[in-house]
Parts: structure tokens; sequence; C-alpha cells
């Protein structure tokens, strides 16, 4: 099953039975925590989680991909009025003191892409948003987190492999190693 987590990660596939998921954490009362960034549960803060230490591998229930699904639901209590689309800041971007899930798992296929900043028609203005340093990368690198974004690892440090990237460095897909 493939699906869209806004412009710059989404899921290739995300079999149930591939996937290990740790629930009941959410994400830190301030600071922007992008869908599918690397993160680990904060032991300074519990029932919280963090981005991900430098270098930090996988491990299931501890440290993996954020997702949270709570902007896919619209609220009739939030401010809804600039529309909801792949633009949307809501669906890129974790809510902040919100429940999320920690996934991982061997085999789970997920895409990465760089968006560079725009101004919409309805005058929104996208920023810029780099997943991946993409220097350097070819098919089969590995990748690892830095602590704000992915680049090119080791099979000791790094959470994900490549396994397809396209030609103008902007999106790759990856499979996850843990």
């Amino acid at each position: 099953m493939a699906s869209n987590y806004g412009l710059n990660f989404g899921f290739r596939r995300s079999d149930e039975t591939m996937g290990t998921r740790e629930g009941r954490l959410k994400t830190p009362l301030a600071g922007t925590f992008r869908q599918g960034m690397w993160v680990s549960q904060d032991p300074a803060a519990d029932g919280f989680l963090k981005a991900a230490a430098a270098d930090a591998p996988g491990e299931p229930g501890v440290t993996g991909l954020l997702i949270q699904e709570e902007a896919h639901f619209n609220s009739v209590y939030g401010n809804d009025d600039a529309g909801f689309d792949s633009f949307s800041s809501r669906l890129g971007v974790a809510k902040n003191n919100t429940r999320s899930v920690i996934w991982t798992g061997p085999g789970l296929k997920v895409w990465f892409r760089n968006t560079a900043g725009s101004t919409r028609a309805d005058g929104r203005i996208i920023a810029a948003v780099t997943m991946v340093d993409f220097t350097g990368l070819i098919l089969g690198d590995y990748l690892k987190w830095d602590g704000t974004k992915y680049v090119e690892g080791t099979a000791a440090n790094a959470g994900l492999k490549i396994t397809k990237i396209d030609a103008a460095n902007t999106y790759l897909e990856a499979v996850v190693l843990r």
C-alpha cells in the first residue's frame, strides 16, 4: 500500500505484518517534527519522543520513523480556512503534544522528497524542506540520520538503504533495515 504523508514523505510498502509500531508517545510541546523524520523515545520526558540523535540506528519500539495520522482528520475545532491539500503544513508536519507512533520493521519501503520553497496562488508561502542530503548518494547506499535530515551512512549506523534514486537528486525510495 502506497501512502502520502505530505510532499516529503510516504510509504511505498507498509504491510501490517512487516511493521513494528510503538505508540502511546507524544510529539514534544514545541518544535517542528516532520512526518518520516527519525525519532526516539525521550528518556528525559516520559511519554514523549524527540528527534533521534545523529547516527542512531533503528531499534524496534525505541527509534524509527515518526508517523502521526492526526493531521489526516479534520476537526470542527481546527482552523481549516487555508484549505487542506498536499501543500498544507498540517499534513507533512506533526502536531505538537499529540499522539504519534514510531515505525520500524525490516522491509518497510518509504520515499523521501526534498521540495523547494514556493508561494501558492492563494498566497500561502510553502517553506523549502530538505529531508535528505543527496550529496554523493547512489543506489544501494545506506542512509543515517544526522539529527536533522538523512545523509549517507554505513551498515553500522544506518536505518535505511536506498532502493531507487532520481537523477535530479530530489527523490529517493529506501527500505527500513530494522
